[in-house]
């Protein structure tokens, strides 16, 4: 009996000792099996499923060393009891079952003790606070035991200690989690707890007692004295009077509101609240307390009492009249302004309607708006005086909430507009006489705020514009005003409010997208208080006027290139016809001389006079040619005359008959692309043209390589490229080649008269095409013609 009682003993320690309920179960069959001589000891734990039913838990297991471990195998937990019959009702009535498994008559039970490699067993129930918690079991493998009574009472005891054990973790987690649960709500409400024996003078803080105060627990002693010397000056005399009547029956309750010193120095407000407790003679003996922290709460309610004393001043130094009424327009409330506005006593119309002191109100707008709580009210209407005198003001209504009683009310006010009105009258009065004024002017006026947005427009914008005044209030200025003129309205706008006033001109865009140039004068609108409110203009279309201007300008322009295209044809003609003249007379003079002389060999000496009198015959003819064909063309008199030929015979004749007998030699290149349809072009023109580029290109390139014309065909243009390898053009020069009888600084020592590329400009233009000319000095110069296969 020795091992039983050691088992017992250590089993119960275990219970006592271990705080871990699941520690002390593990241990506790730890010290039986290894005690009292078994195989296996374990513990079944009863759990109720889903569906209301009891299952069996294999949920704590001893081994022998050698013994075969089941705890953890599927197949020894979620039965019920229905599998073992006969093992529920002997344990669920607290009574032990045991036995030898061959004896056993439930085969299913049998079968799993058997795959165990059971002989005997042992079940002793455990209850915990009167209920079938579980039970554990006790396994001999090795013999077929008899267990004795004794052992079966012992071992029925331990389960009875291992139930109380449970019971009492129960009772502990239920206690700590109501503690908790009781911290929590103290804690998060802001609430402490006290505790004050009367008798013994003894006091408890606890629950944040302290720290409501901004104290820990241990930094004031747990003294009433530490409770009364904190209690603000004001309220510890009614604080202690109300704890006295209190406690001598004086008072049926102990709660109030006072202020306790914060430990920085500032009072938090505190509700108070306590329960008196008497011993069993009915004498006092202690008082149970909490206080809450209402700080928040009472600072509310002081800056909502600041806040309704600052409302009530407003609302009765308002200039207007504001009043409630019940939904039958009963006063309730006015405010001072009814008196200072209808001489009526506030005491003597509560009660009264207000529609017993207005008229020109409609009551089934008045009804509309009882129906619908979320609309207001706005209208003008008459407020009758104290001496009958009425005065127009504007009542505004609306639905709101009496935060009182809780039901519908109608707020309302009533502002005088009397001078308003009668100076709106007179107001629309000299409207209507400024409208038939703008109206029937023909200058177009509009008004503007301050932004430039437009807010009238006189009838004579249709007129001028093709805008409807509809299409254009509302409308920005500057959707219709040309993008280069923006920035000078802007500014004269701003010039405008600063009282900087000027006539502007600027172009306004039509309806049909056309602009037309205006004139516009600005001025200030002012309001009462001669603040500027936005700004009138008045505009005239002056489109006339300025295309006037710009022709004058244009002819003034043309006038005086025509003054400098004769001063540079006179100073040109002078000097190029003089120079060849010279020549012609210098040359009879020496033929007349040489047919004088005695050593005269006529044909030869009169060959040569006569072939440079020829040479300059020619140039004084070439000269006038040019200057025939730039009269032509100025005077708007040379013709166009178009047929259709093949550009590449077209090159190669013009340069048969014109460049194939240079006096120094040289040939002009060609390089063409083959091309067999047909160009539309005037001949005549083409080949004047390429005679001025093609003549300049060997006249200025004497001594260099033979120049090079090129013939392009692209897709709606051909193109010729006339190139030499002359002295070229000064760079800075190249701007003022095709301006009449301009020559270059280069040019002194060549014959020209400078007219020839200001023609074949000209001529190139006349066949929709286009010229240029690169050139880098005693290097190369292009000469480049781009013009359309068809003419139109």
């Amino acid at each position: 009996m020795n091992h039983l009682l050691k088992a017992i003993s250590e089993a119960n320690n275990s219970l006592l000792k271990e705080s871990d309920i699941h520690k002390a179960l593990q241990n506790c069959i730890t010290a039986l099996g290894s005690n009292i001589m078994i195989d296996r000891c374990y513990i079944f734990k009863n759990e109720i499923n889903d569906e209301g039913i009891t299952i069996l838990n294999y949920e704590y297991e001893w081994c022998r060393e050698g013994a075969i471990p089941f705890i953890g195998s599927p197949e020894l937990s979620g039965h019920t009891y229905e599998a073992f019959p006969g093992l529920f009702e002997p344990l669920s009535n607290n009574l032990p079952f045991y036995g030898l498994v061959k004896e056993s008559t439930n085969e299913f039970f049998k079968e799993i003790m058997e795959m165990q490699d059971i002989k005997a067993y042992l079940f002793t129930p455990i209850f915990s606070n009167n209920t079938f918690w579980g039970w554990i079991g006790f396994d001999d493998c090795e013999t077929e035991r008899n267990w004795m009574d004794e052992e079966v009472n012992a071992l029925h005891t331990v389960a009875h200690n291992i139930g109380l054990r449970l019971n009492q973790n129960k009772v502990r987690l239920d206690l700590e989690n109501t503690i908790n649960e009781l911290d929590f709500y103290m804690k998060s409400s802001k609430q402490a707890k006290w505790e004050w024996n009367i008798i013994t003078n003894k006091v408890k803080f606890s629950y944040n007692w302290f720290g409501m105060l901004g104290y820990k627990d241990d930094e004031l002693p747990h003294t009433f004295e530490t409770w009364e010397t904190n209690i603000h000056p004001d309220d510890v005399k009614e604080v202690k009077l109300n704890l006295n009547n209190y406690i001598t029956n004086k008072s049926d309750r102990y709660e109030g509101v006072a202020r306790l010193k914060h430990k920085s120095g500032n009072y938090v407000w505190i509700k108070y609240s306590g329960i008196l407790i008497e011993n069993d003679f009915g004498i006092p003996e202690k008082i149970i307390g909490t206080h809450i922290d209402i700080t928040e709460i009472k600072n509310k309610e002081i800056e909502l009492a600041k806040q309704r004393n600052e409302y009530d001043h407003l609302v009765n130094n308002l200039a207007e009249i504001i009043f409630k009424t019940d939904l039958d327009g009963n006063l309730i409330f006015i405010n001072n302004q009814w008196e200072e506005i209808t001489g009526h006593k506030i005491e003597n119309c509560l009660g009264l309607s207000i529609f017993n002191f207005i008229e020109n109100f409609n009551l089934p707008e008045f009804k509309e708006l009882l129906s619908n709580s979320n609309k207001t009210k706005t209208t003008e209407i008459q407020l009758i005086k104290k001496n009958n005198e009425k005065i127009w003001g504007l009542i505004l209504l609306s639905i709101d909430i009496n935060t009182t009683t809780n039901e519908k009310i109608i707020i309302g006010s009533i502002t005088d507009i009397n001078d308003t009105v009668n100076f709106k009258n007179q107001l629309e009065i000299s409207e209507q006489k400024y409208r038939f004024i703008a109206n029937n002017t023909s200058d177009f006026i509009m008004q503007h705020l301050i932004d430039g947005t437009i807010t009238y427009v006189s009838n004579a914008a249709e007129k001028i514009t093709g805008y409807t005044t509809n299409e254009l209030i509302n409308k920005s200025p500057y959707m219709f005003i040309h993008q280069e003129d923006i920035e000078k309205i802007k500014q004269q706008n701003s010039n405008i409010l600063e009282n900087k006033n000027e006539i502007l001109t600027f172009r306004f865009k039509k309806k049909n997208e056309e602009y037309i140039w205006l004139e516009m004068y600005s001025k200030t609108i002012l309001d009462n208080n001669n603040t500027v409110v936005g700004f009138q203009t008045s505009s005239r279309d002056i489109t006339k006027r300025i295309q006037d201007k710009e022709n004058i300008q244009q002819a003034l322009i043309k006038e005086k290139e025509l003054s400098e295209l004769k001063s540079g044809f006179v100073t040109m003609a002078s000097h190029q016809f003089r120079t060849p003249l010279s020549v012609i007379y210098s040359n009879v003079e020496l033929l007349n001389y040489k047919v004088s002389s005695d050593n005269f060999n006529q044909k030869e000496e009169i060959e040569r006079i006569t072939g440079r009198i020829t040479n300059e015959v020619n140039r004084m003819t070439e000269l006038m040619n040019n200057i025939l064909v730039f009269g032509a063309y100025e005077s708007k008199n040379l013709k166009v005359e178009l047929k259709e030929f093949n550009l590449n015979h077209f090159i190669d004749n013009l340069i048969e008959t014109y460049f194939n007998n240079e006096k120094d030699g040289r040939k002009i290149i060609i390089e063409k692309q083959d091309y067999n349809e047909n160009i539309q072009c005037d001949e005549s023109l083409l080949t004047h043209i390429l005679n001025n580029l093609i003549s300049n290109a060997f006249k200025y390139s004497v001594g260099s390589e033979n120049p090079i014309i090129k013939i392009n065909y692209l897709e709606n243009h051909f193109k010729i490229e006339i190139i030499d390898y002359g002295i070229g053009i000064p760079e800075l020069e190249t701007k003022h080649l095709f301006q009449s009888f301009y020559r270059g600084s280069n040019t002194s020592t060549i014959k020209g008269s400078g007219l020839g590329l200001i023609i074949a400009k000209q001529f190139t233009e006349l066949l929709n095409g286009s010229i240029s000319i690169t050139s880098k000095v005693n290097e190369i110069t292009t000469a480049t013609l781009l013009i359309p296969f068809k003419q139109n």
